[in-house]
């Protein structure tokens, strides 16, 4: 039985150059947290990376893309809380601490996120499009913190994803049972956010930034979007929540504001 609260599961796509800082970055936390690294493609450079910071190295042998690869992660957790970490990323050292210090305080908490600067040639950035539009999405929660409207929650994703999925920490215990859908490859954190929109339980904002989403050329989410794989995904998920022509005027508006997170 672990005495942790909280695990960290890196989902590695490849030999990332970035993530040893992003392991580092966990390490580092105030609030310490059990580590695994799970990857569906094993290399030498990863088993070395795992040992050399002890941490848990797991194989998921039955991957059938990202959505099975983080949905063998949720499940491979066996803490209360659960963080899926991107690779590239780097978590500031008060993330844990700050996350697990206001769930204690919303115990009916289905998950909690954080805001976040994007990280481009080793220089934050904030003020750019996509910041705007998802602060804007994000503005219940100025009124609370804490939200578990089923109406307030759909609504809250009903004209984009403003919930930035590195900085989500998961609370296995009210969530149970997760599976990200196959049907997606980019769009998949914004379908399972909508789901979990109506279940019982909260979403709770904490406005401060507590991690560097980095951004460069070869990020999935930049190829993505180049490939408007994510125009496309995103298009099928308006498609649940409004009438085909408003979809698409949607989805095409939360393209554009998507491609200032691009990088030339």
């Amino acid at each position: 039985m672990t005495d942790y609260l909280h695990t960290f599961v890196v989902a590695a796509h490849g030999d990332s150059p970035y993530i040893e800082e992003c392991i580092r970055s966990l390490k580092n936390q105030t609030a310490k947290s059990k580590i695994n690294l799970v990857t569906s493609i094993p290399s030498p450079f990863l088993k070395q990376i795992s040992a050399k910071y002890d941490i848990t190295f797991i194989v998921n042998t039955q991957s059938k893309g990202i959505a099975s690869d983080w949905s063998f992660a949720y499940k491979n957790c066996q803490t209360k809380y659960l963080t899926i970490a991107h690779q590239d990323d780097i978590y500031l050292p008060y993330y844990t601490k700050t996350c697990l210090s206001t769930a204690l305080s919303y115990p009916d908490t289905l998950i909690i996120f954080t805001g976040y600067r994007e990280l481009r040639e080793n220089k934050t950035r904030l003020a750019a499009l996509n910041f705007l539009v998802k602060e804007l999405l994000l503005s219940p929660f100025l009124i609370k913190k804490s939200i578990t409207s089923h109406f307030l929650k759909k609504m809250i994703l009903s004209f984009g994803n403003p919930i930035s999925c590195p900085t989500v920490m998961y609370n296995k215990e009210n969530i149970g049972f997760l599976e990200f859908s196959n049907n997606f490859a980019v769009s998949l954190d914004w379908y399972e956010w909508l789901k979990l929109s109506k279940r019982k339980g909260s979403f709770v904002y904490i406005r401060k930034k507590t991690l560097l989403h980095r951004i460069h050329k070869e990020t999935a989410s930049s190829l993505k979007i180049i490939n408007k794989v994510r125009k496309k995904e995103d298009e099928i998920i308006f498609k649940t929540i409004w009438p085909e022509l408003l979809a698409k005027i949607l989805s095409n508006g939360y393209y554009l504001a998507s491609k200032s997170t691009m990088v030339n």
